[in-house]
């Protein structure tokens, strides 16, 4: 029998080794000589290409050149291409923000200009941001969009975080290291190494993180001599052109939207990266899709532009349900939760008070395989009684005509409707005694037993015969000693 071998894992595996063969220069199988005759040249042309840092041609930056130039010249094209649509947007955020707008390189050794990279890290998109770190940045992470993928948002954020590490450290060197292995490492790097040049100190740096400089160099060497070395850029025409940003209200499949727009559902996917379940979710604000104008102007056909009234960007929902004589208000709410090491289903829903099937269906999961920093969505179920209205209509009769008040230990009036000044009513308890009247105490209030009897004998109006105290006793009460 043929075994069927699932291919998403197959796909998530060489989607890293992609990744990883981007991240870092090769070290095997590079031909010495391939670079040889052009080394002269590539050591002149350096410092024209690099002004942040300082212009270094070393062996990584040697190694990171024979990747792009020699060994896969093709995905270089390709890669070029793309800088035409993520360049701009790059130096527009970076010039807002006073920075150098050569930072634009740091993408190129980041992600290679994918917004669909994902590291073994579980750092995301253009500008490789590691989850909490996005949220500290104010990008929105969810079940269905994740922002770190979506080339405006995230570069608004890289280029504020870039600014951060820039006021800590002062130097391009140490803030790309620190915006790669975060900036306590190279704090620490820097006290072990006694000095903050970073060349003096990269050896106490993590080993990607060594690569980092000499990468972003030879980043900033290809973008400016790419044509020197014979290395065409190939456009990605979809996204050429004028774009338009159209907002989605209601919920919409990417496949509904590639349908009405008249394109593929690849390329609608391209344009518009962060919607990682392919799904526009229902929001009150919209959310924005990125179309090529014609496309654009194909999907708004027969399509109201009036804005529909949504309560809740999430699943929410609010019922009333009477059973027997009492009345329950149901809310159904969902949350997300974030699968850790050693998480199941089993565990997760035994935590959250669910069923592992319930999770399924919540989560359109088709097995229970889950993968660590998967966004898993939780419902719940809160159940409140409604309290009965009293009869306020039977007790304000009740009490106008006797005008006494029901034996209660406490009566909340302001829950009634009814006038105080009305019924005249007195709350005071006034003990009546007959003048004259011997061995009685009247308690008083915070008085015991004891201390009303010490008063009537120094006041000699009690004469005891009876040691016996009473027990209990509360004020106003009238207690007669024989």
């Amino acid at each position: 029998m043929n075994k069927i071998i699932p291919l998403r894992p197959l796909f998530s595996a060489l989607g890293i080794l992609c990744l990883i063969g981007w991240a870092l220069p090769l070290t095997a199988g590079i031909n010495a000589s391939n670079l040889d005759e052009h080394e002269d040249l590539i050591r002149e042309r350096i410092p024209t290409a690099v002004s942040i840092v300082n212009p270094i041609y070393d062996s990584k930056v040697r190694s990171y050149l024979n990747t792009y130039l020699l060994q896969r010249p093709d995905h270089t094209a390709e890669m070029l291409g793309w800088a035409a649509v993520y360049f701009p947007i790059f130096e527009k955020a970076l010039a807002e923000e006073g920075l150098p707008t050569d930072l634009k390189y740091l993408t190129i050794v980041e992600s290679a200009l994918n917004p669909n990279a994902l590291s073994r890290s579980g750092a995301g998109g253009l500008w490789q941001f590691m989850k909490p770190t996005a949220r500290e940045c104010g990008l929105t992470i969810n079940t269905y969009v994740d922002e770190r993928m979506d080339p405006e948002k995230s570069t608004k954020a890289a280029v504020r975080y870039l600014k951060q590490l820039y006021a800590q450290f002062g130097n391009w060197e140490l803030v790309m290291a620190a915006y790669n292995a975060g900036p306590g490492r190279v704090r620490s790097a820097v006290r072990r190494a006694g000095t903050s040049d970073y060349w003096k100190m990269a050896r106490y740096l993590p080993r990607e993180t060594r690569s980092y400089v000499p990468g972003f160099i030879a980043a900033s060497y290809l973008m400016n001599f790419h044509e020197e070395h014979n290395i065409p850029v190939v456009y990605p025409e979809h996204a050429m052109g004028c774009m338009t940003t159209i907002l989605i209200y209601q919920g919409m499949s990417i496949s509904e939207v590639a349908r009405r727009a008249g394109m593929s559902v690849e390329k609608v996917k391209q344009l518009n990266p962060s919607y990682i379940r392919n799904y526009v979710p229902a929001s009150s604000y919209g959310y924005a899709l990125v179309l090529p104008n014609e496309a654009a102007e194909r999907f708004n056909e027969n399509r109201s532009m009036d804005v529909p009234f949504i309560d809740y960007d999430g699943y929410v929902e609010t019922k009333t349900v009477t059973i027997g004589d009492n009345t329950y208000k149901i809310t159904m709410t969902s949350s997300e939760y974030v699968v850790r090491s050693g998480d199941n289903l089993s565990s997760i829903a035994a935590r959250n008070n669910c069923s592992v099937s319930d999770l399924m269906k919540w989560n359109g999961l088709s097995s229970t395989h889950l993968s660590i920093g998967q966004l898993l969505e939780i419902r719940y179920t809160i159940r409140e009684i409604v309290p009965k209205a009293p009869a306020v209509a039977e007790l304000k009769a009740s009490l106008r005509a006797t005008k006494v008040i029901p034996c209660l230990t406490r009566l909340p009036f302001e829950n009634y409707d009814f006038d105080e000044r009305e019924t005249a009513l007195d709350l005071n308890i006034i003990p009546v005694v007959t003048k004259g009247h011997v061995n009685t105490i009247v308690l008083q209030r915070r008085q015991s037993i004891r201390q009303a009897m010490g008063l009537a004998a120094i006041e000699n109006t009690t004469q005891l015969t009876d040691p016996t105290i009473p027990v209990n006793g509360c004020t106003g009460d009238v207690i007669r000693l024989q």
